[in-house]
């Protein structure tokens, strides 16, 4: 079984689980030349999948492991956390009247967090360590955004 194909069944398994109807869309690389595994669209209603990219990420938190479907598993399941979160289109629209910077971090965290939040529910068969560890990476930017509004 190809690459494609696996990735495919986990896609087809995470749809099921997450009970919603949203676009999934597979490409090799990130066009906006970011090391961003997935993205969603609020107004395609979409995922779009890196597949570099996600490689890129795994073999920098995880040197050496085979994790790759596991850790791809986790990735569409955060970006499903944003399609299944009922209240991101207030928050988009609550970030983009907030002038005050430390308001819309605290905002964009929110969003990220919530996300994470749904994710783990979609990849129980996931280990939590594992799980955390990605979660905990992603939201270190959003951790340090935050933290220098604070830095004296």
């Amino acid at each position: 079984m190809t690459e494609q194909n696996k990735i495919m069944i986990i896609v087809d398994d995470l749809l099921k689980l997450s009970d919603r109807f949203v676009t999934v869309k597979i490409e090799e690389r990130c066009p906006l030349n970011r090391n961003i595994g997935g993205k969603y669209s609020l107004q395609e209603h979409a995922i779009t999948l890196y597949v570099d990219e996600i490689k890129k990420q795994c073999e920098l938190l995880f040197p050496g492991k085979n994790v790759f479907l596991d850790y791809t598993a986790v990735i569409l399941a955060h970006e499903l956390g944003h399609a299944t979160d009922q209240s991101l289109l207030a928050l988009i629209e609550l970030h983009e009247k907030t002038e005050e910077p430390l308001q819309r971090r605290q905002i964009d965290f929110l969003i990220e967090f919530q996300a994470w939040k749904k994710a783990k529910r979609l990849v129980p068969n996931i280990p939590l360590s594992f799980f955390n560890y990605i979660k905990h990476h992603s939201l270190e930017y959003y951790y340090s955004e935050i933290n220098k509004h604070y830095a004296v």
